[in-house]
């Protein structure tokens, strides 16, 4: 079979048509990996064109495996995959799709629950009615909790989607909105405060009030006047609102001191509930977290204040519905994911960008911000009795996602086993002989713990977990101790821990593939010399399309090398590089010099390691 397998010898037009194929998936994910987001996913088609490659020389098969994976399932029938480092698990869910048993790891609680959880949407192990059926239940029923408190985030006969808040200064730019095909901007005067909409797109606009002009922006420039109310250490200046307008849910903007009474009833009667979750939440030390010692010092110093007092409440009034319901352990594991994908934008973490009308999701960039202006986002905000979420990432959308997985025609065969648990990559070691594993280790230094990230969705399952009664004595800064270490020499040492444990499990035609990218000579030798010091030499470099931190953050690399480790000492190790990159820049933005520094340290790396013994070849 080491003969016959594509993975070792893909060519440079074929390497770019996969790499092209891939871009599909640029703009959204899969619908059935999007259930949670995890940070740093691969794209599904890379793990499809390196599993189904691994089984076939056949370009044809491997083509036909990128559209419909479960064309080679014959051929997968009693292989193993294996992922140390699984994340939210697309690896292990596109092996097992294609009929691979899958082994995954991740020593964060949060990433295993939510691969679990898709596993069991994809295996038909939960009805796709049944969730539908019962999630628009417990959101009635977390609604009619709220009610019996005296409050609902319902306000005028409106259903309240966002509050605005701030700790200092506003936009004039509060939102947007599309009227018969145009957009439509709400502004407010920074002078009168007249909040008005206007289908302009000037950078300059006249208040309708006060005839004066101002200046268009979403940035915070702009100082409040008296009279605004102060909750959870913000001061609220208005509210974005839903109210139906024939088949359509219209958006409007309501100044906070239109609403003051409900602010201030909604803010105490939501205090019990909110009180039952902080109990929760603020024994777990914050500031032991590498973003929680940030946060603190931006004055997060607890933390229940990652969300709002509205929000607390509204997470332990659904948990307790959930409880109530009695679901069964598969549903109460997907239930708390639904709150954990939730609390991405519900909480204050997120950051309100006015130019889509829409929070950015805490820690899109891999970094937690705690914004000057923000919103408090309604996790309950939908249409009365439908699935149809009115905010981001609100729980019905979250229940719709896994609906549409749970329906779907791409399915896990019930005779294909997927682990998926906690474990530590540099201790564990699979209990069966392992065909092929993907190695897609932590960034070295552009996210510096996971588990910090994970801080709002842990907070919410954690909620979540203590009131329906799922044990979860998982402590978030002793999974962050654990995590791989981010320095090169400590770095280095755990991946050769890593490697060598595969390798002592790997069948003799087994393949190690390692997805990693570094524009330093030395940190391409460090990961490198660490896999040839465990047996694992690398035969062949392919360069793919990555989902690195892209421009926003720390690295300007834009691609992956899917680097393939066989147990064999090259003579010759090949790196697929020009092709699959002309292919992809004429797609999308990239530095090519930047790609290029990144390819120079790999082929530089290979050459220091084996002395020059190994020539290596850039196609």
């Amino acid at each position: 079979m080491g003969v016959t397998m594509l993975l070792d010898k893909m060519t440079p037009e074929f390497t770019a048509e996969i790499v092209e194929k891939a871009l599909i998936e640029k703009g959204q994910r899969l619908p059935h990996h999007s259930l949670h987001r995890w940070w740093s996913r691969r794209f599904a088609i890379l793990y499809r064109a390196i599993l189904a490659s691994y089984l076939t020389d056949s370009k044809e098969l491997v083509r036909e495996s990128l559209d419909n994976p479960k064309a080679i399932e014959i051929l997968a029938r009693g292989k193993v995959f294996y992922e140390p480092f699984m994340g939210g698990g697309t690896g292990i869910i596109e092996a097992a799709i294609m009929g691979y048993h899958s082994i995954g790891i991740d020593i964060n609680p949060v990433a295993v629950r939510i691969a679990k959880s898709t596993s069991n949407l994809l295996k038909g192990k939960v009805d796709a009615k049944e969730i539908e059926s019962k999630g628009k239940t417990i959101l009635r029923k977390t609604e009619e909790k709220l009610i019996e408190t005296g409050w609902s985030w319902n306000v005028k006969g409106k259903i309240v989607s966002y509050i605005f808040i701030t700790k200092g200064k506003i936009p004039s730019w509060i939102d947007k909105y599309s009227r018969n095909g145009k957009p439509i901007r709400i502004l407010r005067c920074p002078y009168c405060g007249t909040i008005f909409e206007s289908p302009r797109s000037s950078e300059k606009e006249t208040c309708p009030h006060c005839g004066r002009s101002f200046e268009v922006t979403h940035k915070p420039k702009f100082r409040l006047g008296e009279g605004y109310p102060t909750q959870d250490g913000y001061t609220i200046w208005a509210a974005e609102v839903r109210e139906r307008d024939g088949k359509k849910w219209r958006k409007r903007v309501l100044d906070a001191r239109e609403i003051l009474n409900w602010l201030r009833e909604s803010h105490f009667k939501a205090m019990g509930k909110a009180n039952k979750a902080r109990k929760i939440l603020d024994p777990i030390p914050l500031e032991d977290l590498m973003e929680g010692r940030r946060l603190k010092r931006e004055g997060i110093k607890r933390f229940s204040q990652l969300f709002t007092t509205r929000q607390l409440a509204t997470f332990v009034a659904f948990a307790e519905a959930c409880k109530e319901l009695g679901l069964d352990e598969e549903l109460i594991e997907i239930f708390s994911v639904f709150l954990s994908e939730s609390a991405k934008s519900s909480s204050l973490v997120a950051k309100w960008h006015s130019p889509i009308g829409e929070p950015v999701p805490a820690v899109a960039m891999k970094t937690y911000w705690v914004p000057e202006y923000t919103v408090e986002t309604n996790p309950l905000a939908r249409v009365p009795e439908k699935l149809a979420p009115l905010a981001r990432n609100a729980l019905a959308s979250s229940i719709r996602r896994a609906v549409r997985i749970a329906s779907s025609e791409l399915r896990i065969s019930r005779d294909v086993a997927v682990e998926a648990k906690i474990g530590d990559a540099r201790t564990f070691v699979p209990d069966r002989p392992i065909d092929i594993a993907i190695v897609d280790p932590p960034y070295m230094d552009t996210v510096r713990s996971y588990a910090s990230l994970s801080i709002v969705h842990y907070g919410a399952m954690r909620v979540f977990d203590e009131i329906v009664g799922i044990s979860n004595d998982v402590i978030l800064d002793n999974v962050e101790r654990n995590e791989i270490p981010r320095d090169r020499t400590g770095f280095g040492e755990a991946m050769k821990l890593v490697f060598s444990n595969i390798e002592r499990v790997l069948t003799p035609s087994g393949r190690v593939v390692l997805f990693y990218n570094r524009k330093s000579v030395i940190d391409w030798e460090n990961i490198l010399q660490a896999s040839v010091e465990s047996g694992l030499h690398p035969s062949v470099s392919y360069w793919v399309i990555g989902e690195p931190p892209g421009r926003l953050a720390r690295s300007r690399l834009r691609g992956v090398f899917v680097v393939i480790l066989t147990r064999e000492k090259p003579t010759k190790s090949r790196i697929v590089f020009t092709k699959p990159l002309q292919r992809t820049s004429n797609a999308i933005f990239l530095d090519k010099k930047v790609e290029k520094s990144a390819m120079k340290a790999l082929s530089n790396a290979i050459r220091r390691i084996y002395n020059d013994e190994v020539e290596v070849v850039v196609l």
